[in-house]
């Protein structure tokens, strides 16, 4: 039981640091506008970004991965006769990506998502160094 727990537990880490596969991000410009070509790759850990500006300018960068927090609950029951003991995990189901993209032209953007850890759909939005603000979905 005890090592059907810990590989449960393995498996569940292991799954939350690798959650991001590759494949399209919905990048909208808040104040309107058309669509934002936006790709990520799967890393252990992290994301890789890439996205192409309005203004034709590419972007690249890595987001990393920030799991969410857990608490280790530990309890003893006794009987008269029988004394047991258990221990749970609740790790939550909310983790996020953050980080940056630095474009060709020095133009950089800074990234939120925030994620349901079981199904991987993440929100957020992203900001330029202009000031820009894009919703983003993945």
């Amino acid at each position: 039981m005890y090592s059907y727990m810990r590989f449960l537990m393995f498996t569940t880490v292991l799954m939350l640091v690798t959650g991001c596969a590759s494949g399209v991000l919905t990048v909208i410009p808040r104040s309107g506008g058309s669509l934002v070509p936006a790709t990520f790759e799967q890393g252990t850990g992290e994301c890789r970004v890439s996205l192409t500006l309005p203004t034709g300018e590419s972007m690249k960068g890595r987001l990393t991965w920030i799991p969410p927090g857990g608490s280790m609950s530990v309890a003893l029951l006794t009987t008269q006769n029988n004394m047991a003991s258990g221990t749970a995990m609740s790790s939550g189901n909310t983790g996020m990506y953050i980080g940056s993209l630095v474009g060709e032209n020095s133009t950089t953007m800074r990234i939120e998502l925030l994620c349901n850890t079981w199904t991987m759909n993440c929100v957020g939005v992203g900001q330029t160094s202009s000031g820009i603000v894009y919703d983003i979905q993945k």
